[in-house]
């Protein structure tokens, strides 16, 4: 299954119950749109493809000529290769270049490639969630043995700013995620595991890996993410932040009433 297919089929994903966990309205809204192919997911997609599946990398991607396109000649050596890229994503000179050299220092550092070879990548698995039955989806990077492991870009891998970007972007509910779902589908894993490595040179990196409190906090909100699913999927009230409409009291923040009444 491509990852295209993956995403078109049917299921719950994390990404969903980050919608959903903002509000039901912002899920089932952002669900009757066509998902916008931002600069920044092209480049994790690019990435992905060719470090996890390089030998696959140019059926789905295809980086564009360092030519100036302003002269004569560059928009001829452009124009030729817009007809070569027909049906493929376009990658910049640029971003090609720092790609590459992602690909490299992951590949040559001794924790992360050594995680990343001799196993699997991009495998789909679907199952049933034993509490609601509602069909749900993941997609891991790469499993090698009992490892879960995910490759994630990052402007800081130092422990302090990625503890803090984990925390925002709920990282802790993709380990449970992905943990949970793949004991469900019967692959026998035990450990979730981030490689995150830097945009910029010297593309640095970290390794960490899920401790219980990480996934028990994932458990707790992914469960109760798909609980409220559930209960819109049966009373059809895809509601925005409140379930029923209300007034709310609109006061300083703590910062704020700190600093102006001197507490």
């Amino acid at each position: 299954m491509t990852n295209t297919e993956y995403h078109q089929a049917e299921g719950v994903s994390k990404s969903d119950l980050d919608m959903i966990h903002k509000s039901p309205l912002h899920y089932v809204t952002a669900k009757s749109q066509p998902q916008k192919q931002t600069e920044a997911l092209l480049f994790g997609s690019a990435l992905h493809k060719f470090v996890l599946e390089n030998d696959d990398y140019d059926s789905e991607f295809i980086s564009a000529p360092d030519c100036d396109r302003r002269t004569k000649e560059g928009k001829a050596v452009y124009s030729e290769f817009l007809e070569k890229a027909a049906g493929k994503s376009i990658v910049t000179h640029e971003q090609s270049e720092r790609i590459a050299g992602m690909r490299e220092a992951i590949l040559t550092h001794p924790l992360a490639g050594k995680l990343l070879t001799g196993g699997q990548a991009e495998q789909s698995y679907f199952w049933n969630d034993q509490y609601t039955d509602i069909l749900c989806k993941c997609r891991p990077d790469y499993i090698k043995g009992r490892y879960c492991i995910d490759l994630k870009t990052t402007q800081s891998a130092n422990p302090v700013d990625f503890m803090k970007s984990a925390y925002n972007y709920r990282y802790y509910v993709q380990a449970y995620w992905y943990l949970n779902g793949l004991k469900a589908s019967g692959v026998d894993v035990e450990d979730f595991i981030f490689i995150a490595v830097e945009k910029d040179p010297p593309y640095a990196m970290c390794i960490y890996v899920a401790s219980e409190d990480f996934l028990e906090r994932g458990k707790i909100e992914a469960e109760a993410d798909l609980a409220v699913y559930k209960k819109c999927l049966e009373t059809g009230n895809w509601h925005g932040y409140d379930e029923t409409p209300k007034v709310h009291n609109l006061e300083l923040p703590a910062w704020a009433r700190k600093g102006f009444y001197n507490e």
